[in-house]
This record gives C-alpha cells, structure tokens and sequence, in this order.
C-alpha cells in the first residue's frame, strides 16, 4: 500500500510540460503514463468498492454484538437474582467482550469509510491527469501525423534496471525499519497485554458490584 501512495503521489504531481521535454520519445512515454493511470484508477476504483462494503459489513455485524451485549446482560441479571455470582461474572464477561468487539468494528467502519473517500478522491485526481495526458497525446499525434519514434532496446534495459534498483532500495529500507522496531514492539505488546487483563478483572469487579446494587434497590 505504501508502494502504490507514493506512485500514486508522484502521478497525480507529475508535469507533463517537464516529462515530454526530458523524454527522448515523448508519444511513447505519454501513452505509457496513460496506461499506468488507466490502471490505476481501475485499482482505486476497487479498493474503494471494497472500503465501501467492509464498512457496511462492520456496522451490521456491530449491531449484532450489541444485541450480544443486551443478551448477555439479561443472563447476568438472571444469575445474580439466582445468588449465582460466577455465572453472573461470567455472563459480564461475555458482555464485555461483545461491548468491545461492537466499538471495535465501529471504529473500523470509520476507518473503511474514510479510506474510500480518500480512494475516490485520489481516483478522481487521476482522472484529471488522465484527460490532460489524452489531450496532449490527441495534439502530439495530430501533429506528428501518428509517427513515434521506436525506444532502442539498450534505453529499454536500463529503464529496467534503474526501477528493479529503485524497488529493491526501498525494500532494503522497509527491512531494516521493521527488524529495528521488532524487539521493541514484542515488549510493549507483552506489557500492554498484561495491564489491559488487569483492567479487565477491575472492571468485571466494578460491573458485578453494580449490578448487585441494581438489583437490591428493585427489590
């Protein structure tokens, strides 16, 4: 994804004035960045559709961890009335955990939502500099009569060469980031996971107390 903002960053920015000045067979290289939008726009197109239903997805499935919730707070209730702490406790728990799951997948239904306004937006940023490359390419065709002349194999080569170097650059990068952060990251999880089980018994604690004196003063 990171690869794809960044080609996407240098489309949406690239002057065609300075490209077909420095391209030694300007026709050619115009069809070939009409080409690499036309894909483009057709791959944020379905990444947004798919953004578009992740997100009603969540939202469905948030519904039904709430009516979880509701169910499982009904049991609690039943089980204390029942002088039945741990099936209560238990049945908190449950409610807890579908709580969470439900805010979890509110917060992804945001999160997809926002991402497809931002695909759609860069998709139609493509579409702008799509037209202008099929302009220019319409003009230059008019007027060199649809002559273009043929890319050596020697210039071919090396334009491979230089993208193969320039993406295992940017990988080599990538690596040696993650690997730096690897052993910090697995510590932190470590702690995080441990403190965030004991705020969960407290909180289970502080639940079961209230609905205790919920329950005394319906009596």
């Amino acid at each position: 994804m990171f690869e794809i903002a960044v080609r996407i960053r240098e489309l949406t920015s690239s002057n065609l004035n300075n490209l077909v000045d420095r391209a030694t067979n300007p026709e050619k290289m115009l069809k070939l960045l009409r080409l690499e939008l036309e894909e483009a726009i057709i791959a944020l197109s379905k990444d947004a559709a798919g953004a578009e239903r992740a997100a009603r997805d969540a939202v469905a499935k948030a519904g039904a961890h709430d009516d979880a919730a509701t169910d499982w707070q009904a049991k609690a209730k039943l089980a204390l009335a029942n002088n039945r702490d741990d099936l209560a406790r238990a049945a908190l728990d449950e409610k807890d955990s579908a709580s969470t799951a439900a805010a979890d997948l509110r917060r992804a239904a945001k999160a997809s939502e926002a991402e497809c306004v931002e695909l759609r937006r860069a998709a139609a940023e493509l579409e702008t500099k799509l037209a202008e490359t099929r302009e220019r390419l319409s003009a230059m065709s008019v007027a060199t009569g649809g002559a273009a002349k043929p890319a050596s194999a020697s210039s071919k080569a090396a334009s491979r060469v230089a993208a193969t170097a320039d993406r295992i650059t940017v990988l080599e990068k990538r690596i040696d980031f993650a690997e730096a952060g690897a052993n910090a990251e697995t510590k932190a999880a470590a702690l995080d996971q441990e403190l965030a089980a004991m705020q969960r018994e407290a909180k289970l604690d502080a639940d079961l107390a209230a609905l205790k004196k919920g329950l005394k003063k319906g009596k």
